[in-house]
C-alpha cells in the first residue's frame, strides 16, 4: 500500500510503503498525485519496516513513471540500513531520472532534497 506521508515538506511528494507494492501500485499512486502538473516534482518513497513487497517491482515503478512524468525530477527511497545494499540490487540505477538511496536515519534530509527540486535546486 502507498499513502502520502503527512509531515512532508509543502513542495515534496511523498508516499510511505507498507505491505505489498507492485509496480502498477506505484504508477497509480504516482498519476494520482502528480497528474498533469508540469511543476518540477520531487518524489520520495519511505519503505516501512512492514514493507512485503520486492524492491525490483518498487523500482520497476519509479523508473517507468520517471519516463512518463517529465516533472518528475528528484527520486528518492529511504529504508532501513539493511535494505540499503537490496535496494542497489533492485534496478533503481535504471530509471531516466537518477533514484537516490537514503538510510531511515536521513529521511528527512530525502524530504527536504526532494521539495528543493520544486525550488529548482
Amino acid at each position: 500500500m502507498l499513502e502520502r506521508v503527512p509531515d512532508a515538506p509543502t513542495h515534496a511528494l511523498a508516499l510511505n510503503a507498507s505491505g505489498t507494492v507492485m509496480a502498477s501500485d506505484v504508477e497509480a499512486a504516482i498519476e494520482a498525485a502528480v497528474g498533469q502538473s508540469d511543476a518540477a516534482t520531487g518524489l520520495v518513497i519511505v519503505i516501512d519496516p512492514d514493507f512485503d513487497g520486492y524492491l525490483a517491482e518498487l523500482a520497476r515503478g519509479l523508473a517507468s513513471s520517471g519516463l512518463a512524468h517529465k516533472n518528475l525530477v528528484k527520486l528518492a527511497v529511504v529504508c532501513d540500513a539493511g535494505l540499503l545494499d537490496e535496494a542497489k540490487l533492485s534496478g533503481f540505477d535504471v530509471s531516466a531520472v537518477p533514484i537516490r538511496l537514503f538510510a531511515s536515519a536521513d529521511r528527512w534530509a530525502a524530504l527536504e532534497w526532494a521539495a528543493a527540486a520544486r525550488r529548482g535546486e
